[in-house]
């Protein structure tokens, strides 16, 4: 008991020992790895990170320099790099989103600013491309400009994301450093448990050296003990050696009993034949350990003189090419099989590939087992062939003939589904036939159907009696017959002529043809419809004239048009005619009396008045012509600018006022009433409509003009006190060469083309035009047009630019100024905003090409006159690509806006701190072409100063009128 306690000290002080070792093993492996997950965070994510979006970079420039070689030279090759560029960043989008749960500041930055920035670069891409491919080259090449923009926009982003991996890759270091003093610390306890450890351990060792003195005396007793057991454990192994022989019998067994469940299992289940020969076969060889099967089935011979033949249907096991596909013969143990109806074996010997790789197969042996259908006729044999031996025993024979049994049972069910599959498929394609044909007829009817509905022509078939068959939608629109299908054609005819008398004489020649007294039929009449008079022809075509099916096929055309057309046309001669010739008869006339008569100065004065009143008159009638036709064709351009409608009204009306005996009276309450519109036109709208107005109130000895505004609408209504215009006329009154016919207005003169061409400026100012008018009373037609707000530039920075997108990306850019800005799309408003202006503008951007007639430079040359604001500092957004030129052409030809936002915000930032120089600043180019341009402008040069891409031009200080 003694001994005993101490053995059991001696293992706990072991234990102990052991599990000191293996805490010091464990903190020495904790705080490797603490260190090396901190260092693996530097490697693993912060690397990568930093790759990864340095590849993001680079994927957008091959992007960008693709899209440009493609835009040079429109060659789909290089589009490759961008093709290769964009499924790229795809993947490195994909790569940087594993790391924005781990570090939110980077995916911040990702979210909120580096995918924005990349969708949009992405759009423009693809705007580009479709551009490209569209044809419109210049106008991809002119939005280069906007594409650099937002790639030096995206290397800004691309910074901020550096400096976050940065942060993150500083703060992975500062953890690995605290990782290091946490394993030097636990190294540290854990040396002092293994010197506490070895203490111990030396104290085991005495205990185990009193241990050892008592296992010698107990080493013999134990050896007596072996002895006896060795003896018990021989007669165990033999009792477990007939154990294993009895195991290994049942496991054979159960395999056979398996390998024949398997076998039985496959025997159902399968749509095809090919597919159970595939499965069943392998099975069956396995179950009767045999090693090659085919089966033969017997046929209708294709064979002219043989009516059957023999088809291996499928093999498994022989040779390639050692099995004939098609027989038309047997012979041998194959024939008899057919014949007698019963198994045959055979023995033989193996010859050529049979015999295997190592050729040690000298003999087969053979089974030729029948198939049969339902009423025991042999339909064919299946062939079961052994390579391994050629006895056959009797539980062998036993097993083949009841699995093959079941392979017949099997194999005759499968043969007949396989042929009701063959019929329903066959059957299922004949009907598939059918209903193709079905759906061809079907789809040839509703073509026909469809063709003759939506043709302009009225169509109606009838019969060789007369009977109407058919009549699509406009012969029925007009007479409809298709409440009368199936009547007689002669009676409806006759019907239709008690109510339209011109049909008459088509209802006779109608019933001509159907007697046969008519070989063909084409006739034209007129009749009423929906109160309006109608012009059609007529004309009829026999149809399958020498069959059973003959008929007559009635074709009506509306013919409406072309004599409104005529009508047109012959109108528009007359009045051409008249118009041109009375000014030409007045010109000649009296060119001919100043070249054949001796006239005093005061005659040939007046004559010569007249010859240029006359002249003038052609002139207005041409450009009416060129006006209307260049509006219908939509190639008029229109200037617009702000303009002051009161004003405009005013100049017009002083110009009429001397050559009428009308007074034209403007009523007005505001001083000024602004719109944005082309002047030019402006004017032409006001002289027409006062022109008329004039000319159709000859016993009136005034007109009004009232200006006012509602609602952010401008209405200009004029009014005269003359004729008035009759009811039947105002669905006509803005049609081409229109004029109302009466005898109070056939002394007046015209086109009829000013309404017209009224309404085409209105309606291209995006304006109403209407009209009111009382017989004997007078008209009144109202314009309303959109009312605009003039800007103001006080205290704003002013960007002149037409195009809204790269206006509002340089207020973008400006934005870090916190100074207000304000777009304006013509230098006429600018002008105008400028001498209105109450408070001093802090920077002008100016855009030479404005929408306006007036550029750039005409408002840089007023600002430069400016007493007050004359020394505001001003970026001209252009560069001329062939500066030697640019003094001899327009300068809108070479308009070009080189500068990144923040290039232009660095411009910007030095002339705001400068601001007390008078300078101008543009792109790099020929300062003597610069110069000369600037003088031209009216603009005194002091000095010029070339900085990096800009040069920086100071004005001289304008003399003040004062």
């Amino acid at each position: 008991m003694k001994a005993f306690t101490r053995s059991r000290i001696s293992m706990l002080y072991v234990i102990l020992i052991v599990v000191l070792l293996a805490f010091v093993s464990v903190s020495n492996y904790i705080a490797s790895r603490n260190m090396e997950s901190e260092s693996n965070a530097i490697v693993k994510d912060s690397i990568p990170i930093a790759t990864t979006t340095n590849s993001l970079l680079t994927d957008l420039i091959n992007q960008e320099t693709a899209i440009r070689g493609f835009e040079l030279t429109t060659i789909e090759q290089y589009l490759e790099p961008y093709t290769a560029g964009r499924k790229q960043l795809e993947e490195d989008l994909d790569k940087i989103r594993k790391y924005d749960k781990k570090y939110p500041t980077l995916q911040l930055i990702m979210d909120t600013q580096a995918i924005p920035a990349i969708t949009n670069l992405q759009k423009f891409y693809d705007s580009q491309l479709e551009l490209v491919r569209a044809g419109k080259t210049d106008e991809a090449k002119a939005r280069l400009a906007s594409g650099k923009t937002m790639m030096d926009r995206y290397r800004i982003i691309h910074t901020s994301i550096e400096k976050a991996i940065e942060q993150i890759t500083a703060d992975a270091y500062t953890a690995s450093l605290k990782a290091g003093q946490t394993s030097r610390m636990i190294t540290m306890v854990g040396g002092i448990i293994a010197l506490i450890a070895g203490g111990l351990s030396i104290f085991i060792s005495f205990r185990a050296n009193q241990a050892e003195e008592e296992l010698r005396k107990s080493e013999e007793t134990y050896r007596y003990m072996a002895e006896s057991l060795e003896t018990q454990n021989e007669e165990i192994i033999a009792q477990q050696e007939e154990q294993q022989v009895t195991l290994a019998k049942l496991s054979e067994r159960e395999r056979d009993l398996e390998l024949i469940s398997s076998y039985q299992e496959k025997l159902t289940g399968y749509v095809e034949l090919k597919d159970f020969l595939k499965h069943t076969l392998p099975a069956l060889l396995n179950s009767l350990a045999q090693d090659a099967a085919l089966v033969v089935i017997e046929r209708p011979s294709s064979t002219e003189g043989s009516s059957l033949s023999y088809e291996v249907i499928h093999s498994i096991g022989y040779p390639k090419n050692h099995i004939s596909q098609h027989q038309q013969e047997l012979f041998g143990p194959a024939k008899r099989v057919f014949d007698e109806g019963t198994p045959i074996y055979h023995m033989r010997d193996v010859l050529g590939h049979e015999q295997g790789i190592h050729g040690g197969m000298l003999q087969a042996c053979d089974q030729y087992i029948p198939l049969f259908d339902d009423k025991q006729k042999v339909i064919g044999f299946l062939l079961l062939t052994s390579y391994q031996s050629s006895l056959l025993h009797e539980n062998n024979q036993r097993l083949t003939k009841g699995l093959v049994r079941q392979f017949g049972l099997a194999f005759y069910s499968q043969v007949m589904n396989d042929e009701r599959l063959r019929q329903a498929a066959n059957l299922a394609k004949l009907n598939d036939q059918l209903i193709a044909e079905k759906q061809l007829i079907e789809g040839q009817r509703d073509l026909i159907q469809n063709i003759l509905e939506s043709a302009h022509e009225g169509m109606m078939m009838c019969d060789s009696h007369g009977t109407i068959l058919f009549s699509n939608h406009r012969m029925n629109r007009y007479f409809n017959l298709h409440e009368r299908i199936g009547e007689n054609l002669i009676a409806c005819c006759q019907d239709i002529s008690t109510e339209t008398a011109s049909f008459i004489g088509v209802a006779t020649s109608i019933e001509a043809l159907i007697e046969g007294s008519n070989s063909h039929l084409t006739q034209r009449f007129s009749f009423v419809f929906e109160d309006q008079p109608q012009y059609a022809e007529l004309y009829a075509t026999v149809v399958s004239a020498d069959t059973e099916q003959k008929g007559y096929l009635f074709v009506f055309r509306d013919r409406t048009e072309e004599e409104r057309v005529d009508e047109m046309k012959n109108e528009f001669i007359s009045i051409v005619s008249h118009e041109l010739r009375t000014p030409l008869a007045s010109v000649l006339g009296f060119i001919e009396i100043l070249l054949h008569r001796e006239l005093s100065k005061d005659k040939q004065k007046k004559y010569m008045e007249t010859i240029y009143k006359e002249a003038h008159r052609l002139s207005n009638l041409i450009n009416d012509f060129l006006d209307l036709q260049r509006m219908e064709s939509g190639r008029q351009l229109y200037h617009f600018s702000p303009i002051n409608v009161i004003s405009t009204a005013q100049e017009i009306a002083e110009q009429w006022q001397d050559k009428q005996n009308h007074r034209i009276i403007i009523h007005q309450q505001d001083e000024e009433l602004w719109v944005r519109a082309d002047a030019d036109r402006m004017r032409q709208v006001f002289h027409n409509l006062i022109s008329n107005a004039i000319k159709y109130s000859p016993g009136s000895d005034r007109i009004d003009i009232h200006l006012s505004a509602d609602q952010g609408k401008i209405n200009v209504t004029i009014q005269d006190y003359g004729l008035g215009i009759p009811e039947e006329a105002h669905a006509q009154m803005f049609s081409k060469f229109f004029r109302v016919d009466n005898s109070d207005r056939r002394q007046i003169g015209g086109t009829g083309l000013g309404l017209a061409i009224v309404k085409e400026i209105v309606e291209g100012h995006h304006g109403q035009i209407s009209y009111t008018s009382e017989m004997g009373k007078g008209t009144t037609f109202r314009v309303v047009l959109d009312q605009y707000q003039l800007s103001t530039l006080d205290n704003k920075i002013v960007i002149f630019e037409d195009d809204d997108d790269l206006a509002k990306l340089i207020q973008v850019a400006l934005n870090k100024f916190n100074l207000p800005s304000i777009q304006i799309r013509s230098a006429e408003e600018g002008i105008i905003a400028l001498s209105r202006c109450t408070g001093e503008p802090v920077l002008f951007i100016v855009d030479i090409h404005l929408e306006g007639a007036k550029t750039g430079w005409d408002f840089i040359a007023d600002l430069s006159h400016h007493p007050v604001y004359y020394q505001t500092p001003v970026i001209v957004s252009t560069a001329l690509d062939q500066p030697h030129d640019y003094h001899e052409k327009d300068i809108q030809k070479y308009l070009k806006k080189p500068f990144s936002m923040e290039r232009l915000v660095q411009v910007a930032k030095h002339l705001l701190e400068t601001k007390q120089s008078n300078a101008y600043v543009f792109h790099t180019q020929d300062k003597d072409s610069l110069s000369t341009t600037l003088q031209r402008k009216g603009i005194d040069i002091i000095e010029m100063k070339s900085n990096m891409d800009m040069i920086e031009v100071e004005i001289k200080k304008p003399q003040s009128d004062a």
